[in-house]
Parts: structure tokens; C-alpha cells; sequence
């Protein structure tokens, strides 16, 4: 990965838990999300509040808790000057509520609503975000975590004593603490919008208050428009539970740590192995050793520890009701992701017409998938047309000279994923990290009609070309 200067602004105040703000979802009772300017205290201190545009008057916005099974309704209301959606991130929905404009619905205009209903099939720690001009709603703070919880009897395997969120996010503020001008053509054509100021739940958290002995369920959520967190936590070695929503076999992350690239999740259970008093830093090492930085720290209390001795390792959550591709008799497809600075691509096919890259350039487009440059998404054919109740495998190439979280609607994929504790075991996805020049193939049964969206989630790069459709029909 190509590291980024990143520009501390010390400064910080205490938060607790996430899942401690936000309404509680209730049968029968629609959650009201209304997105409008306001201002938040990202930096604290002697800086002025930042002027974002949030959900609920809430950076992130609230947590949206509801129960595995359940039918979800949500009034989305646009109190914005520019039209918006919600795109729930992660969740198996119909397409007619996937929250894309011109597929999944019209753009809910200034001043209207919008009702999402949204089954909940899937257990997991997902969240939700505008698909309307997203890295500028996105990059100003349109984002929140939406927990759909097991039954009480199956989240009691992991032994966890309580829970917590940490929603990551950076922002790029300026002298004043105000958020810098959208449109950056280097941002595009290169790793995206980089922030120089990382706040966990809406703010610079560096307390988290725990006590030893106990055992805490941690929910992490990557909503960066860009980038990429390595999160390592020694002395203290959490358990590895779930990535993107989906359990996996519990793993101890050892020294590597965990990787959350933009719109990825991963659960960790972490043991509280210290002393009263003790204070241990959470740090960020993804752009090498050198700069690892202090994005939380656990503040152990003075209170008498909770219980002694090593804890045993937590049972494996079930797996959600996804359905298992054949891999013998799967029909295989090829998509080739290309561009960006240093990338070499010379020509694209964009709106039914062979263009140079001058003229790419020139029309705010960088990159490309099998050679294919969306202007009208709607109007541009779809990148695969996939056999309903099909198993299919598909091969990412990654011909740039940058990394790429590739994100699939409407679908979860089995992956092999290198970055994990113990190798590269087959784990379930929606959104995938793929590393300059790698090739990665990913597997799933296309179960979920319609035509779906997918696009690297560095949000610059899909406003930028690296975005098309998927029919599955």
C-alpha cells in the first residue's frame, strides 16, 4: 500500500460505546433517519464545531439495532439540498430497496421520503450510507452502523459480558477544523479523499473505559471514504469472529492485527487481560511501522477485576442461511480492473464510443472494468449476466498500481482472503481488498434477482469509473 501523509490534529474528547446512542428498533415502529446540515465537535478543544451533513443530527448517525428475522422499516427523510439515498451496506435485500438511484429507486429529492423495508436474513454488524454523490454526502458525514443482532441463546456463545462499537472514519479538515472542497482530481486518479483527522464514533477517542477481567464484544466499521486501518491491540490478542457480518472460526489476530479497508467490518472478541489502572493504546500500523498512530486506548478502571484467569476460547457463531456455490459446476467470469495514475491504460469504451485517455481525463473518468467507463450507469450494459440460482466464480484482476476494495450489492461471496491470521482460509464477504497486481477469485450462488451495482469503495474511485452493474435474471 502506497502511504499517505497524515496530518494530526491533537485534540480529543471521551465517548462511550456506540451502541449506548441511537434508537432501539421496535416491531411495528418505522426508525425515522432524516438527513440535514449541522455541526459536530470532531476536534474538541479550542476548535469550532465542523460544519457535516448527518442523519439524525448524529456524526455517525444513530445505530439501527434489530433482530436477525425480522423486517425492518426505516423512513428515510432528505432535509439536503441535493438529492439522496440509503444504500444498507452488507444486507441481502430486495433491489427494490438496495438504496441505488435509477435501479433500486428514483433519488429521493430536497424535502421528500422515502420508506425502506428491509428483511433481515443475516446476522452481523452492517451499516448504511447515501449512494447519491457518495464521496462528498459520504465524506461529510451521511454514514451510521446497523446491528443485526442473533438470538440471545447464539450471541451467548462468544461469552461477552458486554458490547461495543467502533465506527472509524477520517475527514479532511482544514486549519479551522472545516472540511476541504470536494473534487479533487489527484483524490480520483490516485488512493482518493484522505483524511488527516481520525475520529472514532464522531469523535478522537483515546479512552475507552473498560474493566479487567471481562470480556467485550467489539463491532468495528471502517466508514472511510478512502482509507485503510491495520488495527493491532498487544498486549491484549482479541479473538477473530466475524468479517463483513458473516462469522468465520474464531482466530487469534497474533501480531498481525486486523485490516478494515473502506465499508469493511470485522467482530472481535477482546479479553480484557490487564491490571487495575492499566492503560493500553490501540494502534493503526497500515502505513507502516513507522507511522502507527493511537486511534483508542483502553483505560482500565481501579474497580476489582471482573474475573481471573484466561477465559476459554468463544464458540463459532452459526453461519448465516447463505447458500453454498458448487465450485465443480460453477459458470466462471473474468473482470479486469484497470486505470489510475501510473496504471497505463490508454482508451476506454465509454458511452457506446472507444476513448483516448485525454478525453477520459477530460470527462472525469479514470478508471475501468473489461474496459468499460459508466457515464449513464443505467444505459451501460452490465458487466455480467449471471443465471438466477446459478453457482458462478469470478476473477478480480487488479491491473493498477493501487488498492482496491471491491464491494458487491445484493450479495455475500466466498473469498480467500491472505490477510487473515492463519492464511487464507475461504471466509464470506461483500466487500474484498484487492492489492496492487493481485488476482483474487470470489464464489457465490446468485440467489437475489435484479441488477446490482459493483464498484471499488473508495468512493473517488467509483464516481471516477470504477463502478458497473452485475444482472442477475
Amino acid at each position: 500500500m502506497r502511504r499517505r501523509h497524515f496530518l494530526a490534529i491533537t485534540a480529543g474528547a471521551s465517548v462511550g460505546a456506540v451502541a449506548s446512542r441511537g434508537p432501539a428498533w421496535a416491531t411495528g415502529a418505522p426508525v425515522t433517519l432524516t438527513a440535514s446540515p449541522t455541526t459536530a465537535p470532531l476536534v474538541g478543544g479550542e476548535y469550532p464545531e465542523t460544519d457535516v451533513w448527518a442523519y439524525n443530527l448524529s456524526v455517525p448517525g444513530p445505530v439501527i439495532r434489530a433482530k436477525q428475522g425480522d423486517e425492518l422499516q426505516v423512513s428515510f427523510e432528505n432535509g439536503l439540498s441535493e438529492p439522496s439515498t440509503i444504500h444498507w451496506h452488507g444486507l441481502r435485500v430486495p433491489v427494490e430497496q438496495d438504496g441505488v438511484p435509477y435501479f433500486s429507486q428514483g433519488p429521493v429529492a430536497p424535502g421528500e421520503s422515502h420508506l425502506y423495508t428491509l428483511p433481515l436474513e443475516d446476522a452481523g454488524t452492517f451499516w448504511y450510507h447515501p449512494h447519491v454523490n457518495s464521496s462528498e454526502q459520504v465524506g461529510r458525514g451521511l454514514s451510521g452502523v446497523l446491528i443485526v443482532e442473533e438470538p440471545p441463546a447464539v450471541a451467548a456463545r462468544l461469552g461477552a459480558d458486554r458490547e461495543i462499537v467502533w465506527a472509524i472514519d477520517d475527514w479532511r479538515l482544514g486549519e479551522a477544523a472545516q472540511i476541504e472542497p470536494f473534487g479533487n482530481r489527484h483524490d480520483a486518479s490516485h488512493g482518493g479523499r484522505f483524511g488527516n483527522f481520525v475520529t472514532v464514533n464522531g469523535r478522537q477517542e483515546l479512552n475507552e473505559p473498560v474493566r479487567a477481567g471481562e470480556r467485550i464484544r467489539l463491532r468495528l466499521v471502517n466508514l472511510a471514504n478512502a482509507q485503510f486501518f491495520s488495527l493491532r491491540f498487544q498486549p491484549l490478542d482479541p479473538w477473530l469472529v466475524a468479517l463483513d457480518g458473516h462469522p468465520i472460526e474464531p482466530v487469534k489476530l497474533g501480531d498481525g492485527g486486523v485490516w478494515l479497508g473502506p465499508g469493511q467490518r470485522a467482530d472481535l472478541v477482546v479479553d480484557i487481560d490487564l491490571e487495575p489502572g492499566a492503560y493500553v493504546e490501540v494502534l493503526d500500523t497500515a502505513y507502516g511501522e513507522e507511522r502507527a498512530r493511537a486511534i483508542m486506548g483502553w483505560k482500565v478502571s481501579e474497580a476489582e477485576p471482573l474475573r481471573h484467569g484466561a477465559q476459554p476460547a468463544p464458540a463459532a457463531l452459526p453461519a448465516n442461511p447463505l447458500p453454498l456455490p458448487d465450485w465443480t459446476t460453477a459458470e466462471k467470469h473474468h473482470l479486469v480492473f484497470e486505470g489510475g495514475a501510473m496504471g497505463g491504460m490508454t482508451q476506454a469504451m465509454m458511452d457506446g464510443r472507444m476513448l483516448d485517455m485525454r478525453a477520459l481525463v477530460e470527462a472525469g473518468r479514470f478508471w475501468a472494468i473489461n474496459g468499460s467507463v459508466p457515464d449513464d450507469i443505467k444505459a451501460t450494459p452490465p458487466l455480467l449476466d449471471l443465471k438466477l440460482g446459478k453457482s458462478h466464480i469470478v476473477t478480480l484482476e487488479n491491473r493498477t498500481r493501487w488498492v482496491h476494495p471491491i464491494h458487491l450489492h445484493g450479495h455475500s461471496f466466498w473469498v480467500s482472503d491472505p490477510r487473515l491470521p492463519d492464511g487464507s482460509p475461504k471466509v464470506v464477504r461483500d466487500t474484498v481488498l484487492m492489492a496492487p497486481e493481485e488476482i483474487t477469485e470470489i464464489a457465490f450462488v446468485a440467489d437475489n434477482p435484479g441488477r446490482w451495482m459493483m464498484h471499488c469503495h473508495v468512493l473517488e474511485h467509483q464516481g471516477s469509473g470504477m463502478m458497473g452493474t452485475v444482472e442477475v435474471g
